[in-house]
């Protein structure tokens, strides 16, 4: 019974202390253990700090001035270091520090003042157009020209040249003009006619080596021929085709023959030519133009040539 009442009275001075502890110590809270510090109860500045710490978190100061924020940080940090090497009081005065420096990050900045125009500033219109400088678009006018609301000059019939400059006014909008305002003479290009090619060798393929293939690069020189034939309907006349020494006579006739016929052939069908106007002969190596004892001279003699009369 003695030990039954003794536990009782043990309880109700625990739970009277515990009390009077949480109740009549001004300062004190529950402790959330955010900084490591062991008990049910700290110093409420403690946790006032961390909590404005969180606070400017939230509010982006941490990004906004990074270095002042990092500087508030550590401070409580330090003094959660300082009360929980029991210097209670101390760090107590340290976690108020960092609570003012967290509550001051990042004040805002002071506006740029604007000063307001003088009153008695007058706009400036220097061409003296009537519209002020700052609106008008073609500043320089010459004086006494009529202009738009954006100070340039009149272009009334729309041709790109100012009514003062127009030598021509009242041109159809459209109509092409010169500097001057004036209808654009345009001169007709004329066709060239083709070149009349009568008389000997106005023709001068040349041709690979033992090949009667025509190489594009001779297409243009065969064209004019093709041209000169179309316009002068009544002009005939031969194709001829030579080789180099290289080779029997009879091979090289014959090669000759393929050559001149090849030019033929290209230049009928082509440009629709009568197939009657255009003879071919092959004369071999019995006509050259160079020695054919140098390659350069045999390069020259593989060729084909044309002879046309002209009526």
């Amino acid at each position: 019974m003695k030990m039954t009442t003794k536990l009782i009275i043990t309880s109700i001075l625990i739970a009277v202390i515990s009390a009077v502890t949480l109740f009549g110590c001004a300062g004190y809270e529950v402790n959330n253990g955010r900084g490591n510090i062991t008990g049910i109860y700290i110093r409420s500045e403690m946790q006032e700090a961390d909590r404005a710490i969180e606070v400017a978190r939230q509010a982006g100061k941490d990004k906004d001035c990074p270095v002042e924020f990092k500087a508030a940080e550590d401070a409580k940090n330090n003094a959660y270091d300082v009360f929980r090497s029991c210097r209670t009081e101390e760090g107590v005065a340290l976690a108020k520090k960092a609570m003012e420096k967290a509550k001051a990050l990042c004040p805002p900045r002071e506006s740029a003042r604007v000063v307001p125009a003088s009153v008695t500033a007058q706009p400036s219109d220097t061409d003296g157009d009537g519209v002020i400088n700052t609106l008008d678009k073609c500043p320089g006018t010459p004086s006494g020209v009529a202009v738009d609301k954006d100070g340039c000059p009149l272009d009334s019939d729309k041709d790109g040249v100012y009514d003062y400059l127009d030598k021509c006014p009242g041109t159809p909008i459209g109509t092409k003009v010169d500097k001057d305002g004036c209808p654009e003479v345009i001169v007709p290009a004329q066709k060239a006619a083709p070149a009349k090619l009568c008389g000997p060798t106005v023709l001068d393929i040349k041709f690979d080596f033992n090949k009667a293939d025509i190489k594009p690069e001779f297409h243009n020189e065969l064209n004019k021929v093709g041209n000169f034939l179309k316009e002068f309907p009544k002009a005939k006349g031969t194709i001829e085709g030579h080789t180099d020494n290289i080779g029997g006579e009879a091979v090289n006739a014959r090669l000759s023959k393929r050559r001149a016929e090849n030019v033929r052939n290209y230049i009928i069908k082509n440009f629709g030519i009568d197939a009657g106007r255009i003879a071919t002969k092959g004369f071999g190596f019995t006509k050259p133009v160079a020695d054919n004892k140098t390659r350069e001279g045999r390069a020259k003699n593989r060729r084909s040539e044309a002879n046309f009369i002209c009526e």
